[in-house]
């Protein structure tokens, strides 16, 4: 599941959402094993919450009707995007932590080499003449 920026904003808090921006890319090159090891338990804290509450809001629509029943889907709704969220955001964290501990000399993001000054990928150099 791919969550946009727009959606993680409209479903998170400030806290959460500072979380979900520093799994992308370029932010989550820059961080060092603890800092990884910190927000990856973070994100899977929210995510085991959020998991747990699924159940909870969804036994809270049965027998209601009306504006009751339609508030009681929105959180079910809610909590499950959340949960899918909180997931994908460990599953960075957890990647990258894997990585950095593969190898802990790699050097940070700010040091590496990704493209050609053309801004192509070298895919196969032994093609390039």
């Amino acid at each position: 599941m791919d969550i946009k920026p727009e959606e993680a904003r409209k479903l998170c808090s400030e806290a959460e959402f500072d979380l979900f921006t520093e799994s992308v890319a370029p932010h989550l090159l820059t961080f060092t094993v603890d800092g990884l090891k910190k927000r990856a338990a973070q994100a899977q804290k929210l995510h085991e919450l959020w998991a747990s509450r699924i159940v909870s809001e969804k036994d809270r629509g049965w027998g209601k009707t009306g504006s009751a029943r339609v508030r009681a889907a929105t959180g079910y709704i809610t909590a499950r995007k959340k949960a899918e969220l909180f997931e994908e955001v460990w599953k960075r964290y957890d990647a990258r932590l894997r990585a950095v501990l593969q190898d802990p000399n790699s050097p940070l993001r700010e040091t590496i080499k990704h493209r050609k000054s053309t801004g192509k990928l070298n895919k196969n150099p032994l093609l390039d003449d």
